[in-house]
């Protein structure tokens, strides 16, 4: 467990390194006015609507602890990288420190997660009462440590959907449907988001996951946004487990910042 700690305070430390150094440059681009305000993924599972503006790189970044039903995993840190190929399609790679600890024991797996490729595609934009539109392709990896990576590529599919409801207040929902384990799952999730002023937000979200031999596993959790900058936002959130299968609780906290290429 000391391991754990240190490894975990090592990941932290790195973390806001890396985003303190880029923070100097990153700050050019909140001079171009035809840039909009960063939107990350993090820390919702709802995941949004949006791509990467066109030859940027978005990096999301965030250390996250959650207790389950008969483990404790930690992420420390994880990392996203978003880049802007094309005005409505991005590429991204996520990846990250991994640690799973049986609640009867001290000692677990740990190491490097298996890492995530895929593409966001923006399908159209809200117009009236019809939704903006997104289409994200993933696949994992079976790379990394043996333990904590699948046996085969895992491919996820979502289609994602966001409204305007008023200028402060949005609604976003997806599904998603994979190949994990030689199993299937289906996701969703819906996120209510308001605006309390030019720098802080808040969301709340219910979101779950439904593997064919498993039992579902239904969450809910809220979040506080601050938007520091127009291109750097720092978040925290945190969760519970509203069915059996579902985790007790979970808490994240992170940042995300885009840099001009």
């Amino acid at each position: 467990m000391r391991k754990l700690d240190a490894l975990g305070g090592r990941g932290f430390r790195l973390l806001g390194v890396i985003f303190f150094l880029l923070l100097a440059r990153a700050s050019y681009a909140q001079q171009r006015e035809d840039i909009d305000p960063i939107d990350p993924g993090r820390p919702d599972q709802t995941n949004g609507t949006s791509v990467v503006q066109k030859h940027f790189v978005q990096l999301e970044g965030g250390l996250r602890y959650q207790d389950g039903r008969s483990s404790r995993t930690y992420n420390y840190p994880t990392l996203t990288v978003r880049y802007g190929l094309l005005d409505r399609v991005e590429l991204r790679l996520g990846t990250g420190f991994e640690a799973s600890i049986p609640s009867s024991s001290r000692q677990g797996q740990r190491g490097l997660g298996a890492p995530e490729v895929g593409t966001r595609v923006q399908l159209w934009d809200e117009k009236g009462i019809l939704p903006q539109a997104a289409f994200t392709a993933t696949a994992t990896l079976p790379v990394g440590k043996k333990e904590l990576r699948p046996t085969n590529p895992e491919a996820r599919l979502r289609l994602g959907f966001s409204n305007s409801l008023t200028d402060a207040l949005s609604l976003t929902y997806t599904y998603g449907y994979g190949w994990v384990q030689n199993d299937t799952e289906q996701k969703y999730a819906v996120k209510l988001a308001a605006r309390l002023s030019k720098q802080f937000s808040i969301y709340g979200e219910a979101f779950g996951t439904t593997e064919a031999r498993s039992r579902p596993d239904n969450e809910v959790d809220a979040g506080l946004l601050w938007l520091v900058r127009p291109n750097l936002q720092l978040d925290v959130a945190g969760g519970i487990g509203i069915s059996r299968a579902a985790p007790s609780f979970f808490l994240t906290t992170g940042a995300s910042i885009r840099l001009p290429y």
